[in-house]
């Protein structure tokens, strides 16, 4: 009877570190030009297009940050939501243009963005919705 509740606890820590290592999302780099698709910032990488999010905030203040600037950009991608899809969101943390890197985002607003993390990102406490 041990060796079974052991031999059930022991499946169990081994599927839950599983899923836990698939959870964590990798950092990307796209490179190209600037552009706007459907009214947002845009880069074509290959056949995808990224609509990176966050970076109609710097332009004005970044020289060079405008249509057509050629630019590479650390970050996250998310997933596509239907399957074949070539748009994606992109969730930059550094941008390079002219040979200057810019820091312009956060892994964390990634998590909170995609629903992850925020009970640590939005405060302590269980966040249920329900008032």
């Amino acid at each position: 009877m041990k060796k079974i509740v052991l031999l059930c606890l022991l499946a169990a820590v081994v599927c839950g570190s599983v899923f836990a290592q698939s959870n964590v999302p990798a950092t990307t780099n796209i490179r190209g030009n600037l552009g706007l698709s459907a009214g947002r910032i845009a880069v074509v990488s290959g056949n995808i297009t990224y609509y990176v999010r966050g970076l109609e905030r710097f332009v004005g203040f970044i020289d060079g940050l405008k249509e057509g600037a050629q630019v590479s950009i650390d970050g996250y991608s998310a997933a596509p939501t239907v399957e074949g899809q070539r748009d994606r969101l992109f969730y930059p943390v550094t941008l390079t243009l002219n040979g200057k890197n810019y820091e312009v985002g956060s892994p964390t607003a990634f998590n909170m963005a995609s629903g992850r993390n925020n009970n640590k990102a939005m405060g302590s406490g269980s966040r249920t919705g329900r008032r």
